[in-house]
């Protein structure tokens, strides 16, 4: 099963449970493997670029959450 095939499964079930936080995630997933595909380079997507996006993701959230917690934001 492919990420984007799991994405959309794990979508159906957070939006059948209403769970928003979940919903959020996955939709940015999705958003960010929706960006990729249609960049115009012409590359398939393997497994190492999908997990390389993830990383970049979890990534970024980690970066802003420690520039929140500096400046006492919520």
């Amino acid at each position: 099963m492919s990420l984007e095939q799991r994405i959309m499964g794990d979508l159906k079930e957070a939006m059948k449970a209403k769970d928003k936080a979940t919903m959020r995630t996955i939709r940015a997933i999705k958003s960010e493997l929706l960006l990729l595909k249609t960049d115009g380079s012409g590359k398939a997507i393997d497994d190492t670029t999908e997990i390389k996006l993830l990383q970049k993701m979890v990534k970024q959230r980690k970066d802003s959450l420690s520039i929140y917690e500096e400046q006492n934001r919520s």
